[in-house]
């Protein structure tokens, strides 16, 4: 039974090895945040569209383009970065004023600061397909008026957010080496970092769609 749960934690937070095995190239990195951006400005004009079905949210043309994807570029950016920075250092502080100053993976603090960007890119990648089935399952909802799909919306939601939150605090445990009793103090961390910065970014995004 511990084996079957452990298989389970393993295919939805994915391995301990596999953040293990992150490694600190730039390349990938700045691919990275550009996806990032993708996904918030994309999901973001997804959401608005089945906000205002009855007429366009935004008329697509070359500058409106140009546009969003400057806003992707950009929005990735900030979003990996603000993510990265505070949560690197105030778990890194915690774990020096416990007394244990070593360098958990890799050999400077460079790299484990892009390794936790990319523990924050790739969960953002994972997550993408249960997001946009979470606005299909709306789309249903508004169009059809089915209260079930609005229930099935929330849930999904729900999970989609926990699931996230849940990747990126196993990714940080293993990269700084945490003990188990760590673990909820670094969800909890990072439960509500996102959540400030998913608000910080919507109102950022919707500054970039009221200039189009």
């Amino acid at each position: 039974m511990k084996l079957k749960t452990s298989r389970v934690i393993d295919f939805f937070l994915l391995q301990k090895d596999f953040y293990s095995k992150l490694n600190d190239k730039n390349m990938w990195l700045y691919i990275g945040i550009v996806l990032v951006g993708i996904r918030d400005v994309g999901l973001g004009v997804l959401g608005l569209s089945l906000a205002s079905a009855d007429k366009p949210a935004i008329v697509f043309n070359l500058k409106t383009g140009a546009v969003l994807v400057a806003a992707a570029i950009l929005i990735g950016l900030i979003d990996v970065v603000c993510f990265s920075y505070p949560v690197f250092d105030i778990i890194n502080h915690f774990k020096k004023r416990s007394g244990n100053n070593s360098m958990p993976v890799g050999t400077s603090y460079t790299s484990i600061l892009t390794k936790v960007m990319k523990v924050y890119i790739v969960v953002n990648i994972i997550l993408t397909p249960l997001n946009l089935l979470g606005y299909y399952t709306l789309y249903l909802s508004n169009s059809m008026n089915w209260l079930t799909m609005m229930y099935i919306t929330a849930v999904l939601d729900i999970i989609a957010y926990f699931w996230f939150n849940g990747a990126i605090t196993r990714g940080l445990c293993v990269l700084f080496k945490l003990p188990s009793g760590a673990r909820s103090l670094v969800f909890m961390l990072v439960f509500l970092w996102n959540a400030l910065l998913s608000e910080a970014l919507a109102l950022l995004f919707s500054m970039v769609i009221h200039r189009l």
